[in-house]
């Protein structure tokens, strides 16, 4: 990038240090968010992740503004940096999100095809499943029967039982965690 572009960045981002200035940081916002957001898809390939990223990203600078200093490197140098590391701490923070179980993943362990289950078998097979999941702490059996068995939507569950919708999801994924465990322990 020529110098004479990378001036305004560099004033910008200095403008938004020292003064906080809003004009300066949508100027700047608008000059290189699609820049940082095409350098965090080629890094990660994940739309989602990157439009995260690039939003905590653009806060960071926002808030770190001051302490960008010039004489070590230009703005967007710095810019891609702060995103760099924001990248990092984003998926540190969500290591341990790729070992949840997505309901999806297991419930086609518990819930018997219609292809793969003779008709005759169903009621055994519903049978166990129910009684597995009676050995679930009440609440997550309550939980899993809801959505599972007599397919409400977690919403309208956490609704009715009066808690919020993250304490429905955590119930179900500990829940269905459990059973999976349990399926593992009959085979």
């Amino acid at each position: 990038m020529s110098s004479a572009k990378q001036e305004p960045l560099d004033d910008w981002l200095q403008a938004v240090g020292s003064i906080a200035c809003q004009q300066s940081y949508a100027k700047l916002f608008k000059a290189v968010s699609g820049r940082v957001y095409a350098f965090l898809l080629k890094q990660q390939n994940d739309p989602s992740m990157a439009g995260e990223v690039l939003q905590e990203t653009m806060l960071k600078v926002w808030q770190k503004a001051a302490l960008y200093d010039a004489s070590k490197g230009t703005a967007i140098t710095w810019i891609y940096s702060v995103a760099r590391n924001t990248r990092y701490d984003y998926l540190r923070r969500n290591k341990h999100q790729s070992q949840w179980f997505s309901a999806d993943d297991i419930w086609s362990q518990i819930e018997p095809e219609k292809d793969g289950i003779d008709e005759q078998f169903e009621p055994i097979v519903a049978e166990q499943m129910s009684h597995l999941i009676d050995k679930l702490p009440e609440l997550q059996s309550d939980v899993v029967r809801r959505v599972y068995l007599h397919g409400q939507a977690q919403q309208e569950v956490a609704d009715e039982v009066g808690v919020p919708l993250g304490t429905v999801k955590s119930r179900l994924r500990l829940g269905l965690r459990r059973l999976r465990e349990m399926l593992d322990e009959e085979m």
